[in-house]
């Protein structure tokens, strides 16, 4: 696999729905495993056309996941394609910033396209784990550099001159000599004929230099959400598709016992009445129509081994299981230097993911091939997987997403469309209300944790043990290595480590998933507030204590950081409290938040600021790295205020936002967001303002009651005054 190579036409045109002349090219580089290192590039002033270098011996690298397509119109009209999904997080600007930066684009004449889903030609295309930008920065800038010495070499050959004497910017190739100009539509079917350099070889542009990176530039589907024209999954319409509603089990592990459908073929708009893996599927000529028969099926379920299951028997397994964990252990041999110990317990709830937009899809599936229209953050996986069940050529569209979470990670509700649609030989969207959005969520696991340190006559850690037990069974949760750990990944000096790998319930099968930040907020919340506990044990300032043992740079900015722009120790108004914590999400970025909150008599909590501040490397877009850290802070504070999914017979006993409330908007505290400025490169954004925020309000709230708590979300009658 080359890592340039010129599109054909009819390729290029088919994908984006334009016509004319000009310059398209695509690069692919993830199969580019074993290129040379490239040589050390020059960086300072203008980009410039150098002879490229001789090749050094290869040496191993690592891939480069990406497949960029650029197209450059004879008006000017500059079309960059993404290849990762767009659920608010703005990564449809921000890759195509990237490319356009060191193309030296105008923006203004910058249009995007979303890519369909096909990782043979992309690459990967899995949004999450707040990845996309970091993986894609040094080879998407390398896209934009390779085609932006296209341009120039194409302007000096119409100018005659070495291509050393010219340099681009904003959208023109510029003669230094002359001063004279030459538009990327004027030369761009003269830049389709030039042979690509070699993309490991080409100029960047030193970081100063940028024009388009690290400023705010606004979502290039601002105009179309504003207007209401953006199309989200649930906006899809394909000529005669039928709408379908689906009745899943409500009990754990329940199956399908049997169903009458007279009553539901009886409502008017209803057409059909199939059964499919997760239930039984009533197809209409509308969405509500579909709703409404359902709600008419007679159907029984088989409740199988789980019907008694419930939520107090689920903590007593973790307990158990966690028990047997402390018990294996025992209780080790004393550091030397400890004079006294401090443990604690802390414990997270089940979660729903409860996306503004419920689950949905579109299918449909022909003799000769399928065609699916699904908000998902992993479109490679629906393509790969329908060809393989079907073996028939799939084409995955992406649109909008009206966010995502990580349940978008999961494609089940997109498979249930393309199950429909092959059983009834139409097109069909498969459409979940809010009730089935939460009932049949994978849910974010619950999870205890046990924790026990040692500390020195100083109050300093000497010894750190740390247990977890998660249940649920999902392939998502991750041994525990993003709490404090020997690999110090953290950056917290605590002494000698003791991280046990977790238990997790495997039965009884309740799904779950990932959840943003997965168990960063889990690990996240039991370590900061118990670093708090011990900074409180010794008599220290929370905030000094964590600077004294603090071991990376990064994190030691932030922090210093917060408890500046917090005027961390100042008076506050009566009835106030300050908390802080610090997380590293995934080993990128560090975001220190400093939270003040007061409770009121009846036990109500509430948060009336944050201060918020990130170091992520490189700000791509400043102005939506501020929005990400906003929305993980309203996210994480629905978690910690309000959240909880709770079973009993077997059974969801939430349904909608009545008893599954999420933040209001009169809730929503004032926020600062303050980005350290750095000459990383990016960092990952979309997940981390959520780990540090349940534990400042846990915090905050012992500062300002002497009430420790442990156990999420915050319960009114453990805060009321006796």
């Amino acid at each position: 696999m080359t890592p340039v190579r010129k599109l054909e036409r009819r390729e290029f045109l088919k994908l984006t729905g334009t016509a004319g002349a000009g310059l398209l090219i695509g690069f692919n580089l993830s199969g580019c495993n074993s290129q040379p290192e490239p040589l050390p590039m020059p960086t300072a002033g203008p980009p410039t056309l150098t002879a490229e270098p001789p090749t050094p011996t290869p040496m191993p690298r690592p891939p480069l996941e990406m497949d960029a397509f650029i197209s450059i119109s004879p008006d000017d009209v500059v079309t960059l394609v993404c290849h990762r999904s767009e659920m608010g997080q703005g990564v449809r600007t921000a890759l195509p910033m990237i490319i356009a930066e060191e193309l030296c684009a105008d923006w203004s004449t910058v249009r995007v396209l979303q890519a369909p889903g096909d990782e043979a030609i992309y690459g990967s295309q899995v949004t999450g784990g707040s990845g996309s930008v970091i993986g894609n920065y040094e080879g998407l800038r390398r896209v934009g550099a390779v085609v932006r010495d296209m341009l120039i070499a194409a302007a000096a050959q119409r100018w005659a001159v070495n291509p050393s004497v010219c340099y681009a910017e904003n959208g023109a190739v510029i003669n230094r000599e002359t001063g004279e100009q030459l538009r990327f539509g004027e030369l761009a079917e003269a830049a389709a004929q030039v042979r690509p350099g070699n993309i490991y070889y080409v100029p960047l542009k030193d970081p100063s230099n940028f024009t388009i990176i690290g400023t705010d530039i606004r979502n290039v589907d601002e105009p179309l959400i504003v207007t209401g024209r953006a199309t989200f999954g649930l906006d899809v319409r394909v000529p005669d598709m039928l709408y379908a509603a689906i009745a899943r089990c409500p009990i754990v592990g329940g199956q399908l016992g049997g169903y009458d459908a007279s009553a539901a073929e009886a409502v008017d708009g209803v057409v059909q009445v199939v059964t499919v893996d997760s239930g039984v599927a009533v197809l209409a000529n509308d969405t509500w129509a579909a709703i409404k028969g359902r709600d008419a099926l007679n159907v029984t379920w088989n409740e199988g081994e789980y019907a008694d299951l419930n939520s107090a028997g689920l903590r007593q397994m973790m307990l158990d299981l966690l028990q047997e964990e402390l018990d294996q252990l025992g209780e080790g041999e004393k550091n030397p230097e400890a004079v006294s110990s401090i443990e604690a317990t802390y414990e997270n709830p089940y979660l729903a993911h409860a996306t503004m937009e419920p689950m949905n899809a579109t299918a449909h599936v022909r003799a000769d091939a399928v065609e699916v229209w699904t908000p998902t953050q992993s479109p490679g996986d629906v393509k790969t997987e329908a060809t393989r069940q079907l073996s028939r050529p799939t084409t995955v569209h992406v649109p909008r997403i009206g966010c995502g979470l990580g349940r978008r990670l999961d494609n089940d509700y997109t498979y249930e469309a393309v199950q429909v649609s092959l059983a009834v030989g139409a097109p069909v969207q498969v459409v979940w209300t809010r009730e089935d959005d939460i009932q049949h969520d994978l849910f974010r696991p619950g999870s205890i944790h046990s924790l026990r340190a040692e500390l020195d006559a100083q109050g300093l850690p000497v010894s750190w043990r740390h247990i977890v037990v998660g249940g649920g069974g999902s392939a998502d949760w991750s041994p525990l290595d993003q709490g404090i750990n020997p690999r110090g990944d953290q950056g917290y000096r605590v002494g000698t480590t003791t991280i046990r790998t977790h238990q997790v319930i495997e039965d009884p099968p309740i799904l779950t998933g990932a959840w943003r930040a997965v168990y960063n907020n889990n690990n996240a919340f039991a370590t900061e507030c118990f670093l708090d506990e011990i900074a409180r044990a010794g008599g220290r300032d929370p905030y000094e204590f964590r600077r004294e043992i603090t071991s990376s740079r990064q994190k030691l900015a932030v922090l210093e950081r917060v408890a500046e722009v917090s005027h961390w120790g100042s008076p506050l108004p009566d009835g106030w409290a300050r908390g802080l914590a610090c997380h590293n999400t995934w080993g990128m970025s560090d975001v220190a938040e400093v939270v003040e909150i007061s409770v009121e008599d009846d036990g109500a909590v509430r948060v009336h600021r944050v201060y918020c501040v990130i170091d992520c490397g490189i700000a791509v877009n400043p102005r939506m790295i501020a929005a990400q850290m906003e929305s993980g802070i309203a996210v994480g504070l629905t978690a910690v205020l309000k959240g909880e999914i709770t079973f009993e017979n077997g059974r969801v006993q939430q349904r909608n936002f009545r008893d599954y409330p999420v933040l209001r908007i009169d809730e929503m505290p004032q926020i600062e967001v303050h980005i350290i400025e750095s000459s990383r490169n990016p960092q990952g954004v979309g997940e981390m303002g959520i780990p540090p925020i349940a534990p400042a309000v846990v915090n905050a709230i012992y500062a300002a009651t002497g009430k420790r708590i442990r156990r999420l979300p915050i319960r009114a009658q453990d805060l009321r005054e006796s």
